[in-house]
């Protein structure tokens, strides 16, 4: 397989991935906020600020936006072209690596690709940000939930399908972490700490890993704090859980270089075999989530790391996200060398 196929494959995949999470985020941020009986007008910033936070673009949203509002906050996670997180520029993007790759997948990825690229350009952004337009979030979702399933079903399950995995899991457990560390943020805008608001934002946090009512079959308790890190960091059986993804990762790794699971052959894999452990024989009490040092912190530091040499292991190139770039305008590409 050539370099730039596998690299097309590994980001096709890590942005459908991008734009389905922000899309969650976005979604269950304002069907919680709305609950309450408010209007869309009187949702203050700060509500969403959490997440501007916990995704690491608040600072490119203040640069550029004056007026501060839900609507602005919504429009610019969702069809900002200039935001290059946000989930138009992470579909075209999607896009974009798979047109170079068409003849490398299937026909019925491409149109799913293509036909998501499309209904997003047809759509009236500023209606759909001012109307709150929650089948627009919902088609989103559900069209990457398509065409991974379409993946799964019509791509070949060989070295190039493990590239798509890669990309999959280390962005879905990257967000996984954001989305559980914006409750921190969330927290740190109530002046006085409430059982119930504590209750309804982790339960918000739940609903967006889409792990509602998968929890409560588990715990038949209400949501508790430690019972809800336990499910979203621990779990063997959830699809979002971050063991459940840095296990399908380190499987990925070893289908690419035909290593054993019980030893490494790269960096990568061994960086991925140590977070591996520290979930599996970790204790309750590592299941922190606030400050620098703090669990998910050291994951998403970590999931960095192997996504670095991931790349240049196979791609023989740095890794560059235009999300940590914003004046980057295209993503490098490597040249055509095969992998051994």
């Amino acid at each position: 397989m050539l370099c730039r196929v596998a690299d097309s494959l590994f980001w096709m995949s890590r942005y459908i991935e991008r734009a389905e999470c922000t899309v969650r985020l976005v979604d269950v941020t304002l069907q919680t906020l709305l609950e309450p009986e408010q209007s869309y007008e009187d949702i203050d910033y700060k509500h969403w600020q959490p997440i501007l936070l916990s995704l690491g673009d608040e600072s490119i949203f203040t640069e550029k936006y004056e007026e501060r509002n839900s609507q602005n906050v919504t429009y610019f996670l969702t069809f900002d072209r200039e935001n290059p997180s946000s989930v138009f520029s992470c579909i075209a993007n999607a896009r974009e690596n798979a047109r170079m790759i068409r003849d490398q997948i299937s026909s019925e990825m491409w149109e799913t690709i293509n036909t998501l690229y499309l209904f997003l350009k047809k759509q009236n952004a500023n209606a759909v940000c001012r109307e709150i337009r929650f089948d627009f979030f919902k088609k989103i979702k559900e069209s990457s939930i398509l065409f991974q399933g379409i993946t799964d079903s019509t791509f070949p399950h060989q070295i190039g399908y493990y590239f798509i995995i890669c990309g999959r899991y280390i962005e879905r457990a990257e967000k996984t972490c954001r989305i559980i560390e914006s409750k921190q943020h969330m927290t740190d805008q109530i002046v006085e700490k409430a059982d119930a608001i504590d209750t309804a934002q982790w339960a918000a946090i739940l609903k967006a890993n889409s792990a509602f009512e998968a929890y409560h079959r588990v715990f038949v308790s209400d949501i508790e704090e430690s019972s809800v890190l336990q499910f979203l960091i621990l779990s063997k059986n959830l699809p979002r859980s971050l063991f459940f993804c840095i296990q399908k990762l380190q499987y990925a790794m070893h289908m690419i270089s035909g290593c054993r699971l019980d030893q490494y052959s790269n960096e990568a894999e061994r960086l991925t075999g140590m977070l591996l452990s520290k979930l599996n024989y970790g204790s309750p009490s590592d299941l922190t989530y606030e400050g620098e040092d703090s669990l998910l912190a050291e994951i998403v530091s970590n999931l960095e790391s192997i996504a670095v040499e991931l790349s240049e292991r196979y791609m023989f190139f740095p890794i560059v996200d235009p999300a940590a770039e914003p004046e980057s305008q295209t993503q490098e590409q490597s040249t055509v060398t095969a992998i051994s």
